[in-house]
């Protein structure tokens, strides 16, 4: 090719090129109203493929074989639903599934009621109450695997803070240190009180919102007609923060349901397995014993256990709402 023929095909290039975007232009930009607004999103949604759906697909597929990392020369089979009739069948499931509804129940009970006691508190004018809410406010800023070491190392046996003390009190009764993380009977309940220290201040911040968002005017009809404080809280406030207690419990019920860092910090699903819950007896299965099919079967079963319990709770307080209405 001689240099006017490449000067002549570079020319030509060039002619095509304004024509090119404007043709790509025309297909995906803002002009096309149907075809733009998915451009847009469609970095969003190649995320959301990436870390949501690609992952839930292949725990789907994972957990219709026999995938034994530790046992690659097994041949992968298409087993159906033998892993969750496996999973179901195992009582170290059900024991699981039980410590983790007692600590999701007792947990958010008494974060929820906590919360919104100082919500209500701090509703009047107190001195230093500026202070007093960031001081509330600690325990939920600090990254949960903090929050895990410092109460392990208060409770560690002997030379703890908590141990130590408590140990003092004890002796004057003449009895032993109360072992706290090594005792079945009370390890689950420390754990309880470890987690209510860490999310109340969640449940106080959520009340605090609602409480703010509240109408005056029920309030000053009920001053008017001489209502009690504790007719006015059950009348008007509860039902009038039904839509903040809703969001605030299924947060709370759902992360406390999936607790992990915690007890695997403090206890290691121990003593025994006194505190094994579902997220721990998972992570056993697929890290321990390398079962990835049954691990697999075990986190869809928790999907849908925590799908089941958000309905439940939007179903029975919109249903309270509408009745208050």
């Amino acid at each position: 090719m001689t240099r006017a023929e490449s000067i002549g095909v570079g020319t030509a290039k060039a002619e095509k090129t304004p024509a090119n975007r404007r043709s790509l232009l025309a297909r995906f930009g803002p002009s096309n109203r149907k075809v733009f607004p998915w451009v847009l999103m469609a970095p969003t949604l190649l995320i959301l493929f990436a870390m949501g759906v690609y992952p839930f697909l292949y725990a789907l597929f994972i957990a219709s074989q026999n995938v034994v990392l530790s046992k690659p020369y097994l041949p992968q089979i298409f087993m159906g639903l033998y892993q969750y009739q496996l999973v179901i069948q195992d009582p170290e499931f059900w024991h699981a599934l039980r410590l983790t509804t007692i600590f999701t129940l007792e947990a958010v009970f008494v974060e929820f009621w906590l919360g919104l006691g100082l919500a209500l508190l701090f509703q009047r004018a107190l001195r230093f109450g500026s202070v007093l809410r960031i001081f509330i406010m600690i325990p939920m800023v600090l990254p949960p695997l903090v929050a895990a070491l410092i109460w392990r190392y208060m409770f560690y046996p002997g030379t703890g803070l908590v141990t130590y003390y408590s140990g003092l009190v004890t002796d004057l009764f003449g009895q032993s240190a109360i072992p706290f993380l090594s005792d079945p009977d009370i390890a689950l309940q420390v754990l309880i009180f470890v987690d209510i220290w860490e999310w109340t201040p969640f449940m106080f911040l959520m009340m605090s919102a609602g409480l703010a968002q509240l109408p005056r005017q029920p309030y000053e009809a009920a001053e008017i007609d001489g209502a009690s404080a504790w007719r006015v809280f059950w009348t008007i406030t509860l039902p009038l923060l039904r839509p903040a207690i809703l969001i605030a419990v299924v947060i709370r019920t759902m992360d406390a349901f999936r607790i992990y860092e915690l007890i695997t910090v403090m206890t290691r699903g121990g003593p025994g397995n006194a505190t094994t819950t579902l997220n721990v007896y998972l992570t056993k299965t697929g890290l321990e014993f390398f079962d990835a099919s049954k691990a697999a079967a075990i986190s869809l079963i928790m999907m849908m256990l925590i799908v089941v319990m958000s309905f439940i709770f939007i179903r029975l307080l919109r249903s309270r709402t509408d009745v208050a209405n």
